[in-house]
């Protein structure tokens, strides 16, 4: 016999949708006649913008590099290697090591010998990732590293399953002997450290061997989990008895990188008065002022929308470009131009008031209804947003925003409702 589905449980789905549709953010009562409320809409084009340096960190980036490009130097590219028990190897008289290889990724399949860089190593050579700039290494000199060379290349093919469309592509591995470096590499007194600790300092550095115009990137530990990570393969052979016989078996071992970075110099910036800028490489940055006063903004409205838009130059961006916008959380300072910070000067409040968007057709345009609301409820005081660059973002790239007095200067447009 069936049941009978009970006639609530029917009307339930329908009775939910309903609500939530009701409930939309988006559903607003247009005639608000009879309820002493009233949309009104607010622009602010008075919004005043300054930019300010940061001494660049690439530490983030899915790339390192090396040389010149696009007025940008960069003279060296560290990368330290993990600490791993491989390194305990060498004194294991069941294994002996056969060799050493340090490798590197890059996408350019058609890399030649006279454009690769050498390799350096030194023990006693530190860098922070997340910190590092030129700023701490002006004047840097590699002689008394130890020079590994130029590395051998190797083309290959994989098959890339990253797209819809299958397909092969090809890279180069570049790849250094570096057999000489075993024991040191072993020394469990490195550094004054024992070896199974992990701030064991295991540096080496990138350069190319004279200051001509070459350029080369290659993979960073942040573009992949592993497979195109800088990296050493330590090829050994184990022996072990098995019953009654000796077995030999010919393996290796990866050693990954713990961290790298490229030291990027931007030399010298012009900068513009009616142009703000975003610019990884350059260390740019933008501080934007918003006028909003409870004359042009009642206390407690509600607002619908709120959308900050600026205007690009597609001369010379020309392609999607991730903006980043996040509320000021210190007081505001004295910003000069002309100087640049170690670290950004500003603190940042993040989310949920940080907001990103890509740029499109020469517009950038940022939603900042949820900040906009507690201003306006008092909950947050306007102390000003700082503009940034998305660390995924081209470092050679760089966007110019207009914030002159013109039609296409930058702009706040809100959508409120007020008593």
């Amino acid at each position: 016999m069936k049941m009978r589905i009970p006639i609530l449980r029917l009307l339930n789905p329908i009775l939910f949708a309903l609500f939530i549709y009701n409930c939309s953010e988006d559903r607003l009562v247009s005639n608000l006649d009879h309820s002493g409320l009233t949309i009104k809409t607010l622009t602010i084009d008075n919004v005043s913008a300054q930019n300010y340096s940061v001494a660049p960190n690439l530490g983030t980036n899915e790339s390192l590099y090396l040389g010149t490009k696009n007025g940008l130097n960069i003279p060296v590219s560290f990368i330290e290697i993990a600490n791993s028990l491989y390194w305990s190897f060498p004194f294991d008289t069941t294994i002996v090591v056969d060799s050493l290889r340090f490798i590197t990724y890059s996408k350019d399949s058609l890399l030649s010998i006279g454009s690769t860089p050498n390799l350096f190593f030194l023990p006693d050579s530190q860098f922070d990732e997340n910190s590092s700039t030129y700023l701490d290494f002006s004047g840097f000199s590699n002689l008394e590293w130890q020079d590994l060379g130029q590395p051998n290349l190797r083309t290959n093919s994989e098959s890339d399953t990253s797209s819809d469309l299958y397909g092969d592509y090809l890279f180069t591995e570049l790849v250094w002997d570096i057999d000489t470096l075993l024991t040191v590499l072993a020394d469990t007194l490195d550094s004054n450290q024992v070896w199974s600790k992990p701030d064991l300092v295991r540096s080496f550095a990138m350069q190319f061997a004279n200051s001509d115009s070459n350029f080369i990137e290659l993979f960073s530990e942040e573009a992949t989990t592993g497979e195109r990570d800088p990296k050493i393969v330590m090829y050994f052979r184990r022996t072990y008895d098995s019953g009654d016989s000796t077995i030999i078996e010919d393996t290796s071992g990866i050693v990954y990188s713990n961290g790298d970075l490229s030291i990027i110099d931007p030399g010298e910036i012009s900068l513009s008065q009616d142009m703000v800028g975003l610019s990884n490489g350059k260390g740019l940055r933008s501080i934007i002022n918003i006028p909003l006063t409870e004359d042009s903004l009642p206390v407690g409205s509600v607002i619908r929308s709120a959308e900050l838009i600026l205007n690009y130059d597609t001369t010379i961006t020309d392609q999607i470009y991730n903006v980043i916008l996040d509320p000021i959380d210190n007081d505001s300072l004295a910003l000069d131009s002309n100087f640049v910070y170690e670290f950004d000067p500003y603190e940042a409040m993040g989310y949920p008031y940080r907001v990103s968007t890509d740029t499109e057709d020469g517009k950038c345009i940022l939603s900042v209804k949820e900040i906009m609301q507690n201003i306006s409820l008092g909950n947050v005081t306007n102390l000003g947003f700082k503009l940034i660059s998305n660390e995924k973002n081209d470092p050679f790239e760089t966007i110019w925003f207009d914030t002159g007095e013109s039609m296409t200067s930058a702009r706040l447009e809100i959508i409120y409702v007020t008593n």
